[in-house]
């Protein structure tokens, strides 16, 4: 058992709810929840510092890695993503299942706005894209002749006239290397997996390299629904109170937010509705077992923001935030939360989810 801390905060009458539970990864988690930097197991760099800001608008993250051999140490660093979610007629999900995507049709292997930052200095890293059948054939090169990055990148069900049609010449082409199959008259499925890397030869001098990179994280999706019992579901696979440590007093605060949100919505439109929209981010600390020893001083911020589906115009800010940690958290804002520890070895990654009515 580990403690984990069950987090709660109200626009009004902030709560932080600390308790003890069990700290465990979600199998079917399905944000395209990216993380860390990470490289081929080393014991010539540490990590000497991490700082993560995690919220639904950013995700930043500072590294002081500390190279003591007295000579420079030159690596390969990378930034892996997940697999790219392919398109159902539900949203976007991992081969896993799970909870929707909140994400467009991505055009460019960049479609996080990656950007990396080296003691000071911006850096261009390299970037690999690979396409996988089901059969494990690596089709990346053969996409991108016949239709372009936008076609490697493109993969789940189609289902014309809501998506758009294949070329005649380019379905032709998909036939021929076995990677289009047909789902009825017009439908059509583009079987195969993508995934992006991002990454760079590094030289770590003697001494400290400061490292950074921010990007765009791309959310998960889900209705979240207190029940009168106490009970929390929602919409996607999984146990929302077990996967983001929901219970107590964060079960009273959504049961309340419910509520109201029903009676307003039955005022406005007699419609009886008593769902809330919950937005989940998810961020790989694992990856940081890959460097020597444990962190040896680990910052970690969360602060809920404006969220909504990618594209609206209309972005709610959240009125709830709850997450599972193994650390000591705080609260030093509204809606924030951070914690710190050292020599740290993180035990899973982290979820977190944003309550918006």
């Amino acid at each position: 058992m580990s403690t984990a801390a069950r987090l709660v905060a109200r626009l009004a009458g902030l709560a932080l709810l600390c308790a003890a539970a069990t700290a465990s990864a979600n199998d079917s988690a399905s944000e395209l929840a990216a993380g860390g930097i990470v490289l081929v197991k080393t014991d010539a760099i540490t990590m000497q510092r991490e700082d993560l800001h995690l919220s639904p608008a950013e995700v930043r993250v500072r590294y002081e890695m500390r190279n003591d051999t007295g000579q420079p140490v030159t690596l390969r660093v990378a930034f892996p993503l997940p697999e790219l979610p392919s398109q159902t007629p539900g949203g976007r999900v991992t081969s896993t299942g799970g909870y929707n995507i909140v994400m467009d049709q991505p055009t460019d292997p960049n479609f996080l706005g990656f950007r990396l930052r080296v003691d000071g200095r911006d850096v261009t890293p390299e970037t690999e894209v690979r396409a996988e059948l089901p059969d494990g054939r690596n089709i990346t090169g053969e996409l991108t002749r016949i239709g372009g990055m936008k076609l490697v990148l493109r993969t789940g069900l189609f289902f014309p006239p809501d998506d758009p049609e294949l070329e005649p010449a380019t379905r032709a082409a998909l036939e021929k290397l076995g990677a289009v199959e047909p789902l009825d008259a017009k439908g059509y499925r583009l079987p195969w997996t993508t995934r992006v890397t991002f990454h760079w030869m590094q030289t770590f001098a003697p001494g400290i390299t400061v490292i950074e990179h921010n990007y765009r994280p791309i959310l998960g999706f889900r209705f979240i629904v207190p029940a009168a019992n106490g009970k929390v579901t929602g919409s996607g696979d999984g146990d929302p109170q077990r996967d983001f440590c929901i219970s107590g007093a964060t079960v009273q605060a959504l049961r309340a937010m419910s509520q109201r949100v029903s009676a307003e919505r039955r005022q406005k439109s007699g419609i009886e509705d008593s769902y809330l929209q919950g937005f989940t981010l998810g961020y790989i600390l694992l990856t940081a077992r890959n460097w020597h020893g444990p962190i040896g001083s680990f910052h970690l911020t969360i602060e809920g923001g404006p969220a909504g589906l990618d594209g609206a115009t209309n972005l709610k800010r959240p009125e709830l935030v709850t997450f599972c940690s193994d650390l000591a958290v705080r609260q030093t804002g509204p809606l924030k939360f951070e914690a710190s520890a050292q020599d740290y070895v993180p035990k899973h990654d982290l979820r977190v989810l944003f309550v918006t009515e």
